[in-house]
């Protein structure tokens, strides 16, 4: 291939962006491993065929059928559906047109990103809690957003440094502008959020006007804890910008996803409301979300009665097994390892190892190539520098009791050889 002399987004060198591509296909580079590395949802429970055929038998006529195949409405067009999904399984009371139908939560990030900061001022922060979740955090990075990590404490992120960097911020002629977070069993740690900190957290973010983009893929996947309201049920004064998937609950393929902002916002005195625009924002992004995979998600939902918790039941009930069974594996091939320890996510699809050493690139590759299981070393979600060096990140929803307790074997012997 012949070489140009060209150049494009120097952003895009830096190794935080390549992280995502690991995460992807890593597993696809090295099939026989027992992949821990990717959060991905379990196959066995997609029911593609009986979702399309339902969808197709439903008796529309053809021209509903063809009707599906325009252009169609920039928020979307199953509105009323999302609306009462929501109230039902979250006690969220989202008006339908304050809804936007994206394709996948991951471009509701890149919509709300594009849409809440102004870059030409270089004011403008965007908050997270460290690790993060790649995903967010890289298209931001891609954008040339400056970002402030804030540490975690415990079971969230630290509300006290939270606190203590917005002033500091502030101090600097900066505008913390949004805080991006998952309080529901979080992307990578598996923590779940208690109710005392969610309300510290929307009383900072009246306090100090910043908004909160609550990112919520996993709450279904709830094993053994009491249902702690999101923040978005929680908001009573418009900070929270809420962000849904069907990844999980359905399957990733349908890239469906949703996000909520029913804000109306003071821009520079004018009276503006905030989802239209994101609106704008979507129609130049997509223009519109599928409408044929929105009609086939809503003629799901509509014959579940508008919620996915008892669907969700037997895939949350595989997941929590898996759960158990790699605790029970940690336990038993671990056990005496000093400096090897562990948490108990009471929901989600991952838990996080701590161990006695620094996972480094080449000891990553020796772990795949030599011991044949894959896990994701914490560092890959942290911006800064050191951060989560002796900790990995295990995902537990896609595998096999037997391959779970295979795979901890595996990864074992690895931590003993070192």
């Amino acid at each position: 291939m012949k070489e140009t002399n060209y150049t494009i987004n120097d952003r895009l060198f830096g190794p935080y962006l390549e992280r995502m591509n690991f995460l992807n296909e890593i597993s696809i580079d090295y099939p026989d491993a027992v992949s821990f590395g990717s959060g991905r949802p379990d196959r066995r429970f997609f029911s593609v065929k009986d979702i399309v055929s339902g969808f197709l038998s439903a008796g529309e006529g053809d021209d509903f059928f063809d009707d599906l195949g325009q252009y169609n409405k920039t928020k979307g067009i199953i509105n009323d559906t999302l609306s009462a999904l929501l109230k039902n399984d979250e006690g969220i009371d989202a008006d339908p047109g304050d809804i936007i139908l994206t394709d996948g939560a991951q471009e509701g990030m890149v919509i709300v990103i594009n849409t809440l900061f102004d870059l030409s001022s270089g004011d403008d922060v965007l908050l997270v809690s460290d690790p993060a979740y790649i995903g967010f955090v890289g298209y931001a990075k891609i954008l040339g957003v400056p970002i402030t990590a804030v540490r975690r404490n415990g079971d969230s992120i630290d509300l006290d440094y939270l606190e203590e960097s917005i002033v500091r911020l502030r101090k600097e002629g900066k505008n913390p502008k949004v805080l991006y977070e998952v309080p529901d069993f979080h992307n990578p740690t598996g923590e779940y959020m208690p109710l005392e900190r969610r309300k510290r957290l929307l009383d900072l973010a009246e306090r100090y006007n910043f908004l909160i983009v609550e990112d919520n893929p996993y709450g279904y996947f709830r094993y053994d804890a009491e249902k702690i309201p999101t923040l978005k049920a929680l908001d009573g004064n418009g900070r929270v910008i809420y962000l849904g998937s069907f990844s999980k609950t359905l399957f990733p393929s349908i890239r469906l996803g949703y996000l909520v902002a029913g804000q109306v916002i003071d821009h520079k005195g004018r009276r503006v409301e905030l989802v239209e625009e994101l609106k704008k924002t979507k129609s130049f992004t997509t223009v519109n979300t599928s409408t044929l995979l929105q009609a086939m998600a809503e003629s799901y939902l509509k014959r579940q009665n508008f919620t996915m918790v008892p669907a969700c039941a037997p895939k949350v009930e595989a997941c929590r097994v898996n759960r158990d069974t790699m605790l029970g594996a940690l336990a038993e091939h671990f056990s005496g390892i000093e400096g090897v320890k562990w948490n108990r996510p009471r929901g989600g699809f991952f838990m996080t190892v701590d161990l006695p050493f620094e996972m480094t690139d080449d000891l990553l590759k020796e772990c795949v190539e030599k011991y044949s299981v894959i896990v994701c070393p914490m560092s890959f979600f942290c911006l800064e520098e050191g951060a989560g060096a002796n900790q990995i990140r295990l995902a537990f929803s896609n595998r096999t009791e037997e391959e779970i307790r295979e795979g901890i074997k595996r990864l074992s012997r690895f931590v003993r050889s070192r």
